[in-house]
């Protein structure tokens, strides 16, 4: 299934209300007013504005996002899980991608966080699977969405099976940013075996594959072997890892990026 939109004749500040909106679901008048230094009327204008496209609710207070912010309470609870690295390895991830570029989100609450971290004026394609992946771009208006479908696991709330397969092969991307729950023994490790098949297909189908990985994956195994070393292009992580991790990922020629 593919979301397509026209580009919306936004102001900056109005794309970045929007954008912030993504991220935090409700702000307040007053809170944008001082982000701005401009009147509370004049943020009640932009408001009002991007209520009539439909991209906001204005409510008492403030305004807030049109939909919720599509995640269970378990997947909500993981996100905030050493969330101040997630983003630093998010913000690291969108360096590497253009304004035009075709990008695959796997699921897993850290390449989520790209996802919110990829800016409202983003004129490219998503490509994922990920639901919640999914209600995040329903805020980028200038970009194109195309959603994996299969069936919905709902711990990861990701959509997955022959069918999300089926669909990753026949597309093809600039970069796939896969999620990953163990690094150890020059290989990526995940929790279950039923989500590889999927997380291959999404790598095959990019030009370059960025695992994404906070500092605590590092020496970990997980249940399932997804990968060696070699199968992968880059690392993004939020520390140095150990030394031999570093030793093999560059012996595998892995590009190691250490997010500051």
């Amino acid at each position: 299934m593919s979301i397509a939109r026209e580009e919306v004749p936004l102001t900056p500040r109005q794309r970045t209300i929007l954008d912030e909106l993504g991220r935090k679901g409700f702000i307040s008048t007053a809170d944008l007013a001082g982000t701005f230094a401009v009147s509370d009327m004049t943020i009640r204008r932009d408001t009002r504005a991007l209520s009539n496209l439909g991209l906001v609710r204005v409510v008492h207070g403030g305004v807030s996002a049109v939909q919720g912010h599509g995640q269970n309470a378990d997947f909500a609870a993981r996100i905030q899980e050493d969330a101040a690295a997630k983003q630093r390895v998010a913000r690291a991830c969108v360096d590497l991608i253009g304004e035009r570029d075709a990008v695959i989100l796997d699921a897993g609450t850290t390449v989520y966080q790209i996802a919110q971290e990829l800016p409202v004026s983003f004129m490219g394609t998503v490509i994922t699977h990920s639901a919640p992946a999914i209600q995040r771009c329903l805020q980028l208006t200038s970009a194109r969405t195309i959603c994996l479908g299969g069936e919905l696991l709902l711990d990861s709330q990701a959509f997955n099976g022959p069918m999300t397969v089926s669909a990753a092969e026949g597309l093809r991307a600039r970069t796939a940013f896969i999620g990953v729950s163990g690094i150890h023994d020059e290989a990526f490790y995940i929790e279950r075996d039923v989500e590889r098949a999927t997380k291959l297909a999404l790598m095959a189908s990019a030009e370059q594959v960025v695992v994404v990985a906070t500092h605590q994956k590092m020496l970990r195994y997980a249940l399932a072997k997804l990968a060696a070393f070699d199968a992968v292009d880059v690392l993004v992580t939020d520390s140095p890892p150990p030394p031999e991790i570093e030793a093999a990922l560059r012996a595998a020629d892995v590009r190691l990026i250490v997010a500051a």
